[in-house]
């Protein structure tokens, strides 16, 4: 059981099994190798703006590597197709607009949960000298997961960093996040995920650890503290 029950649905939601982020991130490798290999008319990954990067991103995901036996595991047996910026409430429906990045929808889940909000919920930022880790990726990024904005109903989270200039998640995240432990209660640094390996175009994936400063309405249970994954891809 979680913390608490509300309208009959179990708060937070069963935890998302590590091999299903894993299957996820090396899709987006896969998608994000496409991007710099394979020409896209009017599409500069090097200098593309943020939104522009993820939509094409999306695209190349599901229509290029979903079920098309690239990824093992990425297919209609354990996914089905994601949505990009999909309108969701926040945690106590007090912002109905709220607007994550991507959404990795997933087959074969339990029942007495929120189905709205049992996603894979993944929100991509760029990081590089004009895009700083702290007030891009940690400000507009990481802050949403612990205010209760994102993946309020979860316990684990996926970010995505387009990164430029050198910038590595250490020590680039890790000051970040310890200049901020006050908007973004950190209980652990990133450290480097053991079952994760760096790519050619991807640092090793990172894992950190965040409060959240919200309850849950109805039973005023503090939410438990949620999980983030951190895959930063080379733009560069």
């Amino acid at each position: 059981m979680g913390y608490g029950l509300y309208a009959d649905v179990e708060l937070p939601h069963p935890p998302i099994p590590l091999v299903i982020f894993r299957i996820v991130e090396e899709a987006c490798c896969a998608a994000w190798e496409r991007l710099r290999t394979i020409p896209r008319v009017g599409f500069d990954l090097l200098y593309a703006d943020e939104d522009v990067v993820t939509e094409k991103l999306y695209e190349v995901l599901f229509d290029e590597v979903f079920d098309k036996k690239i990824v093992d595991g990425f297919d209609r047996e354990l996914f089905s197709v994601g949505t990009r910026e999909s309108k969701l409430r926040n945690y106590d429906s007090k912002k109905l607009d709220k607007m994550p990045d991507l959404l990795v929808d997933m087959v074969d889940r339990p029942t007495n949960v929120k189905h709205t909000q049992d996603r894979l919920f993944v929100e991509c930022k760029p990081v590089d000298a004009d895009h700083p880790a702290g007030s891009c990726y940690c400000d507009k990024g990481i802050i949403r997961f612990v205010c209760g904005d994102y993946a309020w109903a979860m316990t684990s989270a996926l970010m995505i960093g387009y990164v430029r200039n050198g910038y590595s998640i250490t020590p680039k995240l890790t000051k970040a996040l310890q200049e901020r432990q006050k908007q973004i209660p950190t209980i652990t640094f990133p450290c480097p995920c053991q079952l994760s390996k760096a790519g050619k175009n991807n640092e090793v994936v990172h894992v950190s650890e965040h409060s959240r400063i919200f309850p849950y309405p109805g039973t005023g249970q503090q939410a438990p503290p949620i999980t983030l994954r951190h895959l930063w891809l080379r733009r560069d």
